[in-house]
C-alpha cells in the first residue's frame, strides 16, 4: 500500500516526437489549476546520454544499416552487453534519484496536501532504449522504478506522424520502436494508452482525466487504511464530518450580516450563493469579524478574520492583506472572491493555483476617486488583469472589465429575489417613501435625497432605514436634523431594520427611492420591485437593468428633476399602481433559483472540465513541439 502514500508519480511516455515534454508542461499548468501542487521533471536520459547524444543502436560501429535492428532483437547477446547494461544502470539509477528529489520537493511543497510528480519520461522509456532481455538485472532495476510510478500515459503515434514531427531515421524505424513499446508495456503495471493522433486539447484533457482520477483512488485510499473520523492530508474539514470526497470551494468577502457597519446586500447574495453550491460542494465562507475562529451552520463552514477591531476602512485594507495567505493555508479546488473596496481586488490569482472567480460587488476604486481624490483605481486595474474568470451584476459593468482584463472570461450574473406573488389590492397603496440600504451619505446619495425631498414637499413622508459606520451615522444625523422643519418632522430615521422588520416596510411603502452616486447593482430595488413598488432612481449605467421594469430614471444627480418625479409618484397612486404592477412581473425573471444556479453552472465548468491552456510564450508555438 506504499504507492499511496506522499505524491503522486506520473510518467508520459513515448518516443521522440511524441509531445511528452510539451504534454507535461500543459498538464502542470491544468493540475496546478486544480489545487494540486505540481513538480514537473524533464528526464532525458543520464548524464551520459546528456552530454553525448547518441542513438542507442550505435554502439557497434561494424554493423551500420537498418539490418541491425532485425540481428539485435533476436540475439540477446547483442542486446545486453557490459557496457549496455552498465549504461542502462547508470540510466535506471539516476532516474530513481531524481524522482525521489522530486517527489521530496513536492512533499514539502505540499504541506500535506495531493501532489502530483510529473516526468517527461519514465521506466517504460529506459528499458525501450535499452531493449535488455526481460530477465536482465538492469532490466529489474527499471521495473523496480515502474513499481513507484502511480501511473503512466503511453502517447501513441503513428509512424508518418512522428516523421511529420522530425523523427530523424538514424534513430532507427519508427516501427521498431513501437513494437518496443507494445512489449514492454505488457509487462509493466499502471500503463494507460492515449490516442496522440487525436487534436492536442483531446489529449491533454484525456490525459488529466486520468491522472484526477488516480488522484481521487489514492484519497479513498488513504480513507480506508486511516479509518472512520480521521482524514489525513485534506485541509480544513467541516466541523461535523460530511462528504469528504466532495470538492471544496471557497467563497470569501469581507461583508458580514454580524457586522453593524456593513451588512450591506453582498452578504445576502455570498449566503444565497453558498448554501446552492453546499448541495454540490463542500463549502466554506471567509470573511470579517472582531475575533478569529471559526464556526459550521446550515452545512456551511464560516472562517472570521479578526479585522474588524480595525475600524471599518482599515479593516478591509487588512482583510485584502491577509487573504492571499488564508488562501495558502485553506486547501481549496475552487475560491470565489467578492472584491472589497478601495482596492477591490486582492491579487488572490497569483498566489493559488485552482481558479479564482473574482465577484464585482464592490468594485468602487473609481467612486473613490472622484470623492477622495486617492488613486486607487490604479491598483483595481492592475489587479483586474490577475483574474482569468469574473461575474459582473449588469451589462454595464460586464463592459467596464472586459476592456481592463480582455482575456478575462466576463459573465454577467444579476442578483435575485425570492419569488412573490403580487397582491393587486396592495398595489399602488403605500404610506410612506423608503430609503433602504447601508448608511453612507456620500456614496448613497443620501444628501442629494433630502435637497430634492426639500424642495418638493412631496405629500408622504420620508423613512430612512439602514446603519453604517459610527462616523457615517453621525453625519446622517447631522443631515436630517438640518433638513428637519416645522413642528412635525417629515423624514424620520429609523436604523437598521431586521429581516422581519425589512419586509413590513417593503410592503407598506409607496415606492423606494435610490438616490446613489455609485452602484454595482442594486439589491433593495428588486426587492422592493417583488413587492410591486416602484423604483425611482439616478439613470446610472448599473441600474439600467430595471428600465421598464417599472423604474422611474432621471438624469443622474439632478436633485430638482428628482424631487419633481418624487412628488408626481407620491402624489398619485394609479401611476404607482400601473408601475408596481410592472415591478413585480420584471421581479419575477430575478429568482434566486436562477441566479444561484448559474454560479453552480460555472463551478461545474471550472471544476469537472479541463481548463483551457496557457498561451505559450511565443506565437504560433504549439504543446506539441519536443526537443
Amino acid at each position: 500500500m506504499t504507492r499511496s502514500r506522499g505524491p503522486l508519480l506520473v510518467a508520459v511516455s513515448g518516443p521522440d516526437g511524441a509531445g511528452k515534454s510539451s504534454l507535461v508542461g500543459r498538464l502542470s499548468a491544468l493540475l496546478a489549476e486544480r489545487g494540486l501542487t505540481v513538480v514537473a521533471l524533464h528526464c532525458y536520459g543520464c548524464f551520459l546520454c546528456r552530454r553525448f547524444p547518441v542513438p542507442p543502436r550505435v554502439s557497434e560501429p561494424e554493423e551500420p544499416g537498418g539490418g541491425e535492428w532485425a540481428r539485435r532483437a533476436g540475439d540477446p547477446e547483442r542486446r545486453g552487453s557490459g557496457l549496455r547494461r552498465a549504461h542502462a544502470f547508470l540510466d535506471a539509477g539516476e532516474l530513481s534519484a531524481r524522482i525521489a528529489l522530486a517527489r521530496l520537493r513536492a512533499r514539502r511543497r505540499a504541506r500535506g496536501g495531493d501532489a502530483v510528480v510529473l516526468t517527461d519520461r519514465g521506466p517504460l522509456d529506459g528499458l525501450v532504449k535499452f531493449d535488455l532481455p526481460a530477465g536482465a538485472p538492469a532490466a529489474s532495476a527499471f521495473r523496480r522504478v515502474a513499481d513507484r510510478y502511480g501511473l503512466t500515459l503511453l502517447v501513441e503515434t503513428g509512424p508518418e506522424t512522428l516523421r511529420g514531427r522530425g523523427w530523424e531515421e538514424v534513430a532507427g524505424p519508427p516501427t521498431v520502436w513501437w513494437a518496443r513499446y507494445r512489449s514492454w508495456s505488457r509487462r509493466l503495471p499502471r500503463i494507460t494508452r492515449l490516442d496522440g493522433e487525436r487534436p492536442a486539447s483531446r489529449v491533454a484533457a484525456e490525459a488529466l482525466d486520468r491522472i484526477l482520477e488516480a488522484v481521487r483512488e489514492r484519497e479513498s485510499e488513504r480513507r480506508r487504511e486511516a479509518g472512520p473520523g480521521q482524514a489525513p492530508g485534506l485541509g480544513l474539514e467541516p466541523a461535523g464530518g460530511g462528504d469528504r470526497r466532495r470538492r471544496h470551494v471557497v467563497v470569501s468577502i469581507y461583508d458580514d450580516a454580524k457586522n453593524p457597519a456593513y451588512r450591506g446586500g453582498g452578504a445576502l447574495v455570498v449566503d444565497k450563493v453558498a448554501r446552492r453550491l453546499a448541495e454540490e460542494y463542500r463549502v466554506t465562507v471567509v470573511t470579517a469579524g472582531r475575533g478569529g475562529g471559526g464556526e459550521e451552520r446550515d452545512g456551511i463552514r464560516y472562517v472570521r478574520l479578526p479585522v474588524c477591531r480595525a475600524g471599518p476602512r482599515a479593516g478591509q485594507l487588512l482583510f485584502l492583506t491577509l487573504l492571499p495567505f488564508v488562501a495558502r493555508r485553506i486547501r481549496h479546488d475552487l475560491w470565489l472572491e467578492s472584491f472589497t473596496p478601495p482596492f477591490s481586488t486582492s491579487f488572490l490569482p497569483l498566489t493559488t493555483g485552482a481558479p479564482v472567480v473574482g465577484i464585482d460587488q464592490g468594485r468602487s476604486a473609481e467612486a473613490l476617486w472622484r470623492r477622495y481624490h486617492v488613486p486607487f483605481f490604479l491598483v483595481e486595474r492592475l489587479g483586474l488583469r490577475c483574474y482569468r474568470h469574473i461575474v459582473v451584476m449588469n451589462a454595464a459593468d460586464g463592459s467596464v472589465v472586459r476592456r481592463l482584463s480582455p482575456r478575462a472570461d466576463v459573465q454577467v450574473i444579476a442578483n435575485g429575489v425570492d419569488r412573490r406573488d403580487l397582491d393587486e389590492n396592495r398595489l399602488g397603496s403605500g404610506r410612506f417613501i423608503l430609503f433602504l440600504g447601508r448608511i453612507d451619505t456620500w456614496v448613497k446619495g443620501l444628501d442629494l435625497l433630502l435637497d430634492a425631498y426639500d424642495r418638493a414637499g412631496p405629500p408622504l413622508e420620508l423613512l430612512l432605514a439602514g446603519s453604517g459606520t459610527p462616523a457615517e451615522e453621525r453625519r446622517l444625523a447631522a443631515l436630517v436634523a438640518a433638513h428637519a422643519s416645522g413642528p412635525e418632522p417629515r423624514i424620520h430615521w429609523v436604523g437598521y431594520a431586521e429581516e422581519e422588520r425589512k419586509r413590513q416596510l417593503l410592503r407598506d411603502c409607496a415606492f423606494l427611492v435610490m438616490p446613489s452616486r455609485h452602484e454595482t447593482f442594486g439589491l433593495v430595488a428588486l426587492e422592493g420591485m417583488s413587492y410591486g413598488k416602484p423604483v425611482l432612481h439616478f439613470d446610472l449605467p448599473a441600474l439600467r437593468w430595471m428600465r421598464d421594469g417599472g423604474d422611474v430614471a432621471v438624469p443622474p444627480f439632478d436633485v430638482a428633476a428628482f424631487g419633481r418625479r418624487m412628488n408626481e409618484l407620491a402624489a398619485d397612486p394609479a401611476l404607482r399602481r400601473r408601475l408596481g404592477r410592472r415591478s413585480g412581473l420584471a421581479a419575477q425573471r430575478y429568482t434566486w433559483d436562477e441566479m444561484t444556479g448559474r454560479y453552480l453552472a460555472l463551478a461545474h465548468r471550472l471544476l469537472d472540465t479541463p481548463a483551457p491552456a496557457r498561451r505559450p510564450r511565443k506565437r504560433g508555438a504549439s504543446w506539441q513541439t519536443t526537443r
